[in-house]
């Protein structure tokens, strides 16, 4: 089987993807559940993203800097191991080709 590409998406690509559920569980782990190395601890005031992708696994890769230290942060949130956001993520893609 051929390993997926890792490709960029912008937030409106995100909205498509995510349910509301999901969307919230996103703002959560945005807000409250990124690890600083810097401060080594969760990033007490959030991040602000840079960039987001799709990765080879259909899950979310979120880089950014933390909004206390403005270290650079990275977060995945496993979205891929969810049948329906893998089908939708997989349908995505091919629109995108």
């Amino acid at each position: 089987m051929d390993r997926l590409e890792e490709i960029p998406i912008n937030i409106f690509q995100l909205n498509i993807l995510l349910d509301e559920n999901e969307k919230d569980g996103f703002e959560y782990i945005k807000n409250n559940n990124v690890y600083c190395v810097t401060c080594k601890k969760m990033c007490v005031k959030g991040i602000e993203i840079k960039e987001m992708y799709l990765t080879s696994l259909n899950d979310i890769k979120i880089c950014g800097i933390c909004n206390k230290c403005k270290n650079k942060v990275t977060r995945i949130l496993e979205f891929g191991e969810n049948k329906r956001f893998f089908n939708n993520a997989n349908k995505f893609r091919k629109s995108i080709q």
